[in-house]
């Protein structure tokens, strides 16, 4: 066997040969023919016409069909030409098989060589498939050992088959190879997603579920799975991710956005008592100019009343007033915006108009809460617009003298009554009637507005006016 791979070695490299030299070759073949027909012609009793074979088997790797056939009729011409029995009878018939005998080796060279060709081809592109495949091994292997996420694989039973090094380190092996572990104390889930998975079905989900570290630490976790076929059963692939972090940061930003909006909220509804109980305080003041009343116990403890009214306004004022200043990037609130509003418009069968500039400047409000505005705008909108047969909702923003404006305008019917939107707890408004109230109120807590505009065409259009940093540090 070790001989015929070193025959088939040599013989491979003198194909190649052959067909890279060709001029080389056939002047070497010719050299050949040459001399075996002078050798031919200096024994006229013996006949070597037999070595003719050879260097048509030397030339057929760098020639095609019809050069060897040509070669063929040359040899067998020679052949003929000194031949001792050329005058004997059968002399054509021993010339066409001599001819023939010629061509036919020069084909079958001919042939192994294309062989040879499509052989080497498709060894190299089959090489170059094993090279393509392991460099994409590798950058897939360098992708998950070096992923920050935890990557996983499961086979059918629910254990472990591939765990990167962010998966040992989510779930607390350290240096301990997870690799045959059941992943049901670490994951029910998967082992749930794996059994119930419809078979000849891949799912593709993701779901936020309750993990457990090794050491029985619970965590809020993220996860990305794949179900997918195998020759034992179905497998999983899982991408799981520590959300509790993210919990704790949104539980945090939730708590201080509602209590940024309860004490502007309590501070409006303050100014709201105020007012009243300085309308009170003035009509108890002129009750008690007009009538004898101070001594009567009634009118006492309406004057209590009326006191007590106002110092829990200020006290509202105070607390909504203690608060530190804050700044918003607007592009940042507008993107967040669209992000939150578009796939509500999309379903809603309404288009959306966006008309933001990049270069907007930061302004004087509180994040969350300028997208809880922009936000309750946006469904505003998309509640006027649930019977109109032109859906459209349009959003720009621009600076205008010293401030920035926002406006939202969309195709609707309209405000019938614009002086009523301001005012809390309307009968007709939806839920309780606060929306338009707070985020005025949110807005005029920055020194900013909200305002509806009525000129502005068809539809409405509720502009948000907010001061830019720079402006209302200035001020």
């Amino acid at each position: 066997m070790m001989v015929a791979s070193a025959t088939m070695t040599r013989l491979d490299r003198f194909l190649a040969y052959s067909e890279s030299h060709r001029l080389t070759v056939c002047m070497t073949a010719a050299l050949w023919i040459s001399l075996i027909a002078w050798w031919d012609s200096l024994l006229p009793d013996v006949s070597i016409g037999f070595l003719y074979l050879f260097p048509v088997l030397f030339s057929a790797a760098a020639l095609n069909n019809l050069q060897i056939l040509g070669v063929a009729l040359l040899c067998g011409f020679l052949r003929k030409l000194f031949d001792p029995f050329g005058a004997a009878p059968g002399a054509a018939e021993r010339f066409a098989v001599a001819v023939a005998s010629y061509a036919m080796t020069g084909f079958f060279v001919n042939a192994l060589n294309q062989r040879r060709r499509l052989l080497v081809q498709h060894l190299d592109e089959l090489e170059q498939q094993i090279r393509l495949r392991k460099e994409a091994e590798q950058q897939v292997r360098i992708l998950i050992e070096t992923s920050p996420l935890a990557i996983l694989t499961l086979n059918h039973s629910g254990q472990i088959v591939l765990a990167n090094e962010s998966s040992r380190n989510l779930f607390g092996f350290g240096d301990e190879s997870p690799q045959g572990a059941d992943v049901g104390p670490y994951l029910p889930i998967l082992n749930r997603m794996l059994h119930n998975a419809r078979p000849g079905a891949n799912l593709r989900t993701n779901v936020e579920c309750k993990a457990h570290r090794q050491n029985g630490e619970v965590f809020l976790a993220n996860v990305w799975l794949s179900t997918y076929r195998t020759s034992e059963g179905p497998g999983l692939a899982a991408v799981v991710w520590d959300a509790s972090e993210n919990l704790r940061d949104r539980e945090g930003a939730g708590f201080d956005s509602m209590m940024a909006t309860s004490r502007v909220l309590i501070g409006a509804i303050s100014h709201e008592i105020r007012n009243l109980a300085s309308a009170a305080a003035s009509a108890h003041a002129r009750l008690a100019a007009a009538c004898d009343v101070k001594s009567d116990e009634q009118y006492q403890v309406l004057g209590t009343l009326i006191h007590g009214l106002e110092k829990i306004a200020s006290s509202g004022l105070r607390a909504a007033s203690d608060r530190a200043a804050v700044v918003a990037d607007l592009s940042t609130v507008l993107d967040e915006t669209r992000i939150v509003i578009e796939p509500a418009l999309r379903e809603a069968g309404i288009s959306l108009v966006w008309e933001v500039g990049d270069a907007l400047p930061l302004v004087q409000a509180d994040h969350h809460s300028l997208l809880q505005v922009f936000v309750n705008l946006s469904r505003n909108s998309i509640r006027a617009l649930e019977d109109c047969p032109v859906r459209e909702v349009r959003i720009s923003a621009e600076a205008e003298s010293d401030l920035v404006v926002v406006r939202f305008r969309d195709s609707g019917p309209g405000v019938a009554n614009p002086d009523q939107l301001f005012r809390p707890f309307q009968a007709g408004a939806h839920s309780v009637g606060l929306g338009l109230y707070i985020s005025r109120a949110i807005l005029r807590a920055h020194g900013g507005g909200l305002r509806y505009d009525s000129g502005q065409g068809a539809g409405s259009c509720f502009t948000v006016e907010l001061w830019p940093v720079e402006n209302a540090l200035e001020g």
